[in-house]
């Protein structure tokens, strides 16, 4: 007890301002920057648990003086401080507003977005949050001037900061330990609402990842593989952003999101598939594998993909990007980054309706390509689909049909009806493209062999429980996210030279549950890729192709 009370008399000393400022900061945070986490935990504990609530706080202040005690000294006291500082401040933006988690998904995804994706989520409101919760504390930081002290003292002094951080910790965590241990139990993302050391587990992770993976290069796969068909196939892939199973209309959705897919006789649209992963960082590379969810996500080592089987297969493909990029995906392929286009009616100031991308599709499929004695082309286009926030910009205006629009990427300031009339004009959007693409190669290619597979990346939340966009870990994530939509075309040609007599209605029964595990080995089959990667149960089709 003594010991304490010369640690507290410390801070009546008048050259004792890093210690003021360290303890300021870290109550500041843990009470403030913090927010949301207490939200969280007031809405899965009862009324009686406040106690609990308040040691929770002092274990934060304690963590916090704790760790800034024994990171920043010298001239990075204010550095560190300010990082500290300013990445709780825009975590507890982004998880207030959109009730996402930091973790090291959301890591891969910030990095991995471009300037036009990233511009979407800056508003009036996330300045004005960050600003409240980083400005008084950075005032605060670099107003005072720091006394110089004899190193001895200093050191003293710091450990004794040291010393009161974990006794704040550990004396708070030893009085609510039963209930803490619960709530950490029961309800593992909170584990991910504790600012700023979220964002730092996060990058760790990351990087813990990265390095565990083998770095010498990539595993070839698909070697030997080869077309069992003297035809020459065009079939187009198109890489779904963002669409969530329960808004197609044609899935069952009460309202007519998907007027033109409903009225043909000539598709099929699997309502109970699901993805991989809940961000496109995680979804497309694992989509695309031979690997499986499981063993994707458990290897430690990076492998070609479904687009290199192909490729070894003398098939000609290309990669048309409408999005942020391929996540490495379409690395050793053709791509083709979509440009905006001046005075087209499918561009505005900042993208382009996927529908652009028809207009010179043609002379993407018969461009001279890397094998002149292809057996086929594989098109894969990556739409630009539902990306959020700002849902209102991914339908033209003479499509949209649900009003008002939240016309907003600050999605919390619409009312919950605004924001699914925004999205599911985007998938009326994604209706037309799907639709006219397939009546685009309907007209252009009747005599050729030709099919289409539309299949999103991952879903969204539209305020669920005050959840908004994607990218909540796998297992707690809600189905929202993860549930897809998966649409089916074949032209007749396709069909006489690949499916048996009676055809495919006869044998998939769209409730059936499928995965992108299926995803890598039903285009190989489809395609008639003979490789040792292929596994048939995973073939969708298997049932009715030719054999």
């Amino acid at each position: 007890m003594n010991l304490l009370k010369k640690i507290i008399s410390m801070f009546l000393y008048p050259n004792m301002q890093s210690e003021r400022m360290i303890l300021g900061v870290s109550i500041w945070i843990a009470v403030l920057s913090n927010f949301y986490l207490w939200m969280r935990i007031f809405g899965i504990t009862e009324n009686s648990d406040s106690y609990f609530v308040i040691s929770f706080v002092f274990i934060l202040i304690g963590l916090n003086v704790f760790s800034i005690s024994l990171l920043a000294w010298g001239w990075m006291l204010k550095p560190i401080l300010s990082i500290y500082v300013v990445s709780a401040a825009v975590g507890a933006y982004f998880m207030k507003a959109y009730g996402i988690v930091i973790d090291s998904n959301m890591i891969t995804n910030i990095l991995q977005t471009d300037f036009r994706e990233a511009s979407d989520l800056i508003n009036s409101q996330m300045i004005a949050v960050i600003l409240m919760l980083s400005a008084p504390p950075l005032w605060f930081v670099w107003r005072i001037r720091l006394h110089k002290s004899p190193l001895k003292k200093l050191v003293l002094r710091r450990l004794a900061m040291i010393f009161l951080g974990i006794l704040l910790s550990v004396t708070s965590l030893l009085l609510s330990f039963q209930t803490f241990s619960s709530v950490m139990r029961n309800h593992k993302e909170i584990r991910y609402l504790i600012n700023p050391y979220n964002s730092g587990y996060a990058i760790f992770k990351k990087i813990e990842d990265s390095l565990k993976k083998d770095s010498r290069g990539l595993v070839q796969i698909g070697e030997g593989s080869y077309i069992d068909s003297a035809k020459d196939p065009l079939v187009i892939l198109i890489v779904g952003e963002t669409a969530r199973s329960d808004h197609f209309g044609i899935n069952g959705y009460s309202r007519d999101t998907t007027p033109l897919l409903s009225k043909r006789n000539d598709i099929w649209s699997f309502n109970n598939a699901w993805s991989c992963g809940t961000s496109t960082a995680e979804s497309l590379p694992c989509m695309f594998s031979h690997l499986g969810r499981e063993d994707f996500f458990d290897r430690q080592e990076n492998y070609e993909n479904l687009l290199d089987v192909l490729k070894k297969a003398d098939l000609n493909v290309v990669w048309i990007d409408n999005q942020s990029g391929c996540k490495g995906v379409c690395a050793r392929v053709t791509t083709e980054i979509q440009k905006i286009i001046k005075d087209d009616v499918n561009c505005y100031d900042d993208g382009c309706f996927d529908a652009v991308v028809l207009d010179d599709l043609r002379s993407k499929i018969e461009s001279p390509q890397e094998n002149k004695n292809s057996k086929g082309t594989v098109v894969l286009i990556h739409q630009m689909g539902s990306h959020g926030p700002a849902y209102y910009k991914r339908s033209s205006s003479n499509r949209k049909s649900f009003f008002p629009e939240c016309n907003s990427s600050a999605l919390q300031t619409c009312s919950r009806d605004q924001v699914v009339n925004a999205y599911d004009n985007s998938i009326r959007e994604t209706d037309y493209f799907i639709s006219k693409t397939i009546d685009w190669v309907k007209e252009t290619y009747p005599d050729r062999s030709t099919a289409l597979i539309y299949v999103s990346d991952h879903g969204e939340s539209l305020g669920e429980k005050n959840i908004y966009l994607h990218g909540l870990p796998y297992g707690f994530a809600p189905d929202a996210q993860k549930k897809i939509p998966w649409v089916v075309w074949f032209s007749e040609n396709f069909k006489r030279d690949n499916l048996n007599k009676e055809g495919c209605s006869s044998f998939i029964n769209v409730s059936s549950k499928i995965n992108h595990d299926n995803y890598f080995h039903s285009v190989l089959g489809l395609l008639k890729v003979n490789s040792s990667l292929y596994n048939s149960d995973l073939d969708i089709f298997r049932m009715c192709r030719n054999r």
